[in-house]
């Protein structure tokens, strides 16, 4: 699920690196890990309290934590290079191994086929799931088109970089799927699944979007002057507080919900003031 509602990031990314775009890349990158934190978390957390009684969730939080400086530490050199995209890939390559262990020996040990987890309502039938893949993969293209486009339209009209507009409407439209199932997963009582999508889709941001982007543009991606100061460090602070609410097995209560969608509001406004 995390891999699926990442697929806007990975293709607007990706067109925004052969567009000419790269700001956008690292912004939508850096935006998004903070939209899914403290927005769509948030937001979620308010429909219903968000526990998560596993313990692969609290491994993979501190996974998250370790992607996130791992990236921030590539970012200090003020520009991604193919090397540091293919470092970031090797890391994907590495979080992936243990995981897709566990998937295969809960097969083996698994009696029966287990029932797919439903959260989204999402087709069962064959032609209507073709369909929709179809459709995703005529959509998501043209999406990225018209967001990229629409992006660089927009930062030109209110005069600020293309960083910027990356890191708040570019990173809260890619978020939306994230957002849509978190919310209905936290609604349907299945919290595991809605806090598992966010860690997942922050940690598929940094090492396989990132990652794709640095190795697939022909010029490095540089890396805004003022990430270090700002929108880095409230990334880091995201996955850091995630990683404690795991950790100390307390769940993500409604006051915690409107306490990180207000953080993100703050966000946003301090980002276009200071632009």
């Amino acid at each position: 699920m995390a891999l699926g509602t990442s697929l806007p990031e990975l293709v607007v990314s990706v067109h925004a690196v052969f567009s000419g775009y790269p700001g956008i890349v690292v912004g939508n990158v850096v935006g998004s890990n903070i939209a899914n934190v403290f927005l769509v978390a948030g937001v979620s957390s308010i429909v219903y309290p968000l526990a998560y009684p596993g313990d692969t969730v609290r491994r993979d939080s501190t996974v998250m934590v370790g992607a996130t400086l791992f990236f921030i530490f590539l970012c200090l050199y003020g520009e991604l290079s193919r090397t540091a995209g293919l470092a970031l890939l090797i890391g994907l390559v590495l979080v992936l191994i243990p995981t897709l262990r566990e998937v295969a020996q809960a097969h083996k040990d698994a009696d029966g086929k287990p029932p797919p987890v439903e959260v989204l309502g999402v087709p069962t039938q064959r032609r209507f799931i073709s369909l929709f893949i179809i459709m995703g993969i005529v959509g998501l293209p043209l999406g990225a088109h018209y967001v990229v486009e629409g992006t660089v339209d927009i930062a030109f009209r209110l005069g600020v970089s293309e960083a910027v507009v990356g890191l708040s409407i570019v990173a809260f439209a890619t978020s939306l799927p994230e957002l849509a199932t978190t919310a209905v997963a936290a609604y349907r009582r299945e919290t595991e699944v809605a806090i598992g999508t966010i860690i997942g889709s922050n940690v598929f941001n940094i090492l396989a979007i990132m990652g794709v982007a640095a190795v697939a543009s022909s010029r490095t991606i540089e890396v805004p002057e003022s990430f270090p100061y700002l929108d880095l460090p409230v990334m880091l602070l995201a996955a850091v507080v995630t990683t404690g609410f795991v950790l100390l097995r307390k769940a993500i209560g409604r006051a915690a919900g409107i306490t990180f969608t207000a953080a993100y509001l703050a966000y946003i406004a301090i980002l276009f003031v200071l632009s």
